[in-house]
């Protein structure tokens, strides 16, 4: 029997289990609110977080599973949860080394040059030419 999964908005309390979980696969949220995550849970033990922010577009910041338990869906329920909060956007965008899970969920590849257009922090970017992180869109209005 598998155990459910609860996906809840984060709370001041996971800040610490967040940034653990986030650093496991190297991934920087320095500046990002504990507001913008949501957390999957399992018995209340926090086994995934994923992080929404919008700004100058809807971007997925960042996404993790606990290694033990990738491949059981927990991080399609995060990315849906997230989606949902966002209804009324068009698009939802992310820059990632992992394209092919969010291709899974129907999001599309774009060319890299869209990374110039759409975060300033990629436009300047000295490793722009080396850079790992495939850029893609989901549209919103049409699923």
């Amino acid at each position: 029997m598998n155990p459910e999964v609860t996906v809840r908005k984060a709370e001041l309390e996971d800040e610490v289990p967040i940034e653990v979980l986030m650093s496991t696969y190297f991934l920087d949220i320095e500046g990002t609110e504990i507001d913008d995550f949501v957390v999957a849970t399992i018995d209340n033990r926090m086994v995934g977080a994923a992080c929404l922010e919008i700004g100058k577009i809807p971007e997925i910041h960042s996404i993790a599973v606990h290694p033990n338990y990738r491949g059981k869906g927990i991080g399609r329920l995060l990315l849906d949860s997230l989606i949902a909060d966002i209804e009324e956007q068009e698009f939802l965008f992310t820059r990632t080394t992992s394209p092919a899970f969010f291709e899974k969920a129907g999001f599309i590849r774009l060319d890299d040059t869209e990374k110039k257009e759409l975060w300033d922090d990629c436009a300047g970017c000295n490793r722009f030419n080396n850079c790992k992180q495939s850029v893609l869109r989901l549209e919103i209005k049409k699923r």
